[in-house]
């Protein structure tokens, strides 16, 4: 649990008192931060940093709602980064490090959903 909780706060969502809208949250950014971290990744392909920008900017937002830390600064970084035009090394490691903080979240999200 303590892992958990250093991973993401659902504190924010939790306010709100209704279990379901939080299982329909969680299962709606579990299902869907794939797909635009999938976008990021074919973007480093064909060197479009717009792309990858628009995308870590998207995720940017579900993720803060979580505040989910690691991943939402990776995803700033990579946002900021972005925006200078260039897919360089460093850009394309901050993809990678985005798609390696998802795995890790998910797993403690699917773990947390279990106890909801």
């Amino acid at each position: 649990m303590i892992a958990e909780q250093k991973m993401f706060d659902l504190s924010f969502l939790e306010e709100m008192d209704d279990r379901n809208f939080l299982i329909q949250v969680l299962g709606l950014y579990i299902a869907d931060t794939p797909r635009d971290l999938g976008d990021m990744k074919q973007a480093l392909e064909t060197a479009d940093a717009n792309t990858i920008g628009k995308s870590a900017h998207k995720l940017k937002s579900s993720t803060g709602m979580l505040q989910a830390n690691r991943l939402f600064s990776i995803l700033e970084q990579t946002e900021t980064m972005s925006k200078s035009g260039v897919v360089s090394p460093q850009l394309a490691g901050l993809v990678e490090d985005a798609h390696s903080a998802f795995d890790l979240l998910k797993v403690a999200l699917q773990v947390h959903l279990k106890t909801l």
